[in-house]
């Protein structure tokens, strides 16, 4: 396939909950990070994680500004300030990476001296990512001579197994984690217990943390685990099985248009064209998915998601399945 159409395969499965679903994790409960890191080198960030307020939508504008980029070029800004010291506290960017991305690697560099820049605070910045050479290449990476960054990497080797439904209860965030990351890898039981805590929590969380662990599965797991939900969700079951399932089909179907258009305009394809024609694909099923839930644009909105970009439309595609209206689809 030529690499191009690749690029544009690869963009298109992003189209999922998966990605807003576990940034949703870190801002459900900020002490996650705090967590994590400690699982990583035994370091505690922070002791008062309950002082961590995202501050991405508020930064967003500067690094637009500044840095020429939009703000979804960074997950999560978590700022903690020390109530008795004005230039105490700390910054965490969080990024759910899930897959390899040169590219992003540099905007996050630049992003994190925007960080020290505008908050004035030790900086720490946190990757969570699947996917064992995405975390092997994450490990430790450098922008040229001058700058070394040395992220945390949360991947399976961090991120602990929840055991029990009882140990998922007490931290539902942790739960869902495990049950995405180790059910990523095969471990239906991981994914079994993050279900069970997931049909535990209030209707939008229950919603958003199944389809999580749903987008996360491989393909044959997930359709065992939607098989196996008891009876008594049935209308649960339904509208999961609606909205992943059209998803996944429609996810598919836009790949498959994708790789035959690109096939079509012949193997000497250039990049941008080649990514256009995978955005054009994005924006089909974006429209088809919409229309699945009954949800239709006005021409103003429309416009909007025609001219959308790679960025926004995959941030859109995240919240597919919580938003009420295109408009609140379209927000932020």
């Amino acid at each position: 396939m030529h690499a191009s159409l690749a690029r544009a395969e690869e963009a298109l499965g992003m189209l999922s909950t998966l990605h807003e679903g576990l940034v949703a994790l870190f801002l459900d409960d900020p002490g996650l990070a705090v967590r994590l890191v400690e699982r990583c080198d035994g370091q505690v960030l922070t002791r008062a994680p309950e002082l961590l307020e995202d501050r991405h939508a508020s930064f967003a504008a500067d690094a637009e500004q500044v840095l020429k980029m939009r703000g979804r070029s960074v997950d999560a800004l978590l700022v903690a300030r020390d109530p008795d010291d004005p230039k105490g506290g700390l910054a965490i960017l969080i990024e759910v990476q899930l897959d390899d991305d040169p590219k992003k690697q540099e905007r996050l560099a630049a992003y994190l001296g925007l960080v020290v820049d505008r908050h004035g605070l030790p900086v720490h910045l946190g990757i969570l990512c699947l996917k064992d050479r995405v975390a092997q290449k994450l490990a430790s990476w450098k922008v040229g001579t001058a700058l070394c960054v040395h992220p945390y990497v949360f991947d399976h080797r961090v991120v602990k197994r929840v055991e029990s439904l009882e140990e998922g209860l007490e931290r539902p965030v942790d739960a869902i984690l495990s049950g995405v990351v180790h059910g990523h890898r095969g471990d239906r039981e991981a994914a079994r217990i993050a279900l069970a805590v997931a049909r535990r929590q209030p209707e939008e969380k229950r919603q958003r943390y199944t389809a999580t662990v749903l987008a996360g599965l491989p393909k044959a797991d997930r359709e065992a685990m939607i098989r196996a939900l008891p009876e008594e969700d049935e209308m649960q079951l339904s509208q999961l099985e609606r909205e992943c399932g059209t998803f996944n089909v429609g996810l598919e179907e836009g790949i498959e248009v994708g790789r035959k258009e690109g096939l079509e305009v012949g193997l000497d394809l250039g990049r941008e064209e080649g990514l256009e024609v995978g955005r054009r694909g994005m924006v089909r099923l974006l429209r088809a998915f919409l229309a699945s839930r009954g949800l239709e644009p006005s021409e103003e909105e429309a416009a909007v998601i025609e001219a959308g970009s790679m960025a926004e439309l995959q941030a859109w595609a995240g919240k597919m399945l919580v938003a009420r209206t295109v408009a609140e689809l379209l927000k932020g």
